[in-house]
């Protein structure tokens, strides 16, 4: 976990790394003016950082139940924390050039590390691998589908950005939040 930990502050720290002020030359409204330019910029890293700590929530959550690990478990966490480190790669990308392909890639590497967060609950929320705590009906379900939803919502967001309509696709993208906050509550319920 202490490893986890430490792949996703660091790429929730990376983030930040493409947030800069222009160089800008007037005073206070300058700078202003220069921030307002910023505002999808900001955007997109608040939306990011808010989705990153959604899934160390999740990832914090799942591993609370998991008491032993082997070698599979092992390894598919280290694939789903390479596809994290993705993260503020294609993040950078869609606030420089925010086309139709950087928000493909975006919302690409997001899906796969949702599908990745569901297939590590599918995988390690069962037998022998559960801690003494007992996992109440629904629990292991809510964990492998909140993750699994999220990925079809970003799947869905780049197929309608690949059709070119890309205010859609950015629409579709706020399906997150009511998904996530869904089986979140049933998991914190259940818990």
């Amino acid at each position: 976990m202490a490893f986890s930990d430490g792949v996703f502050a660091v790429a929730i720290t990376l983030l930040v790394i493409d947030l800069r002020l222009p160089p800008v030359e007037g005073g206070d409204a300058a700078i202003w003016d220069a921030l307002l330019t910023m505002g999808p910029k900001l955007l997109i890293f608040v939306f990011t950082f808010i989705i990153i700590g959604m899934s160390w929530l999740g990832h914090h959550r799942k591993f609370s139940y998991i008491r032993q690990v082997n070698s599979g478990l092992l390894w598919l966490n280290l694939f789903y924390l390479l596809t994290l480190c993705l993260i503020p790669f294609a993040t950078g990308v869609l606030s420089e050039h925010g086309d139709r392909f950087a928000f493909i890639l975006y919302a690409v590497v997001m899906t796969l590390v949702s599908m990745l967060s569901a297939a590590l609950s599918a995988y390690g929320l069962r037998e022998p691998f559960l801690a003494n705590r007992i996992l109440q009906p629904g629990v292991r379900p809510d964990m492998i589908l909140s993750p699994f939803f999220t990925a079809i919502v970003f799947l869905m967001s780049a197929a309608v950005a690949f059709g070119g309509r890309m205010k859609i696709a950015h629409w579709i993208l706020l399906l997150i939040m009511p998904v996530s906050a869904f089986f979140g509550s049933r998991t914190r319920k259940a818990a």
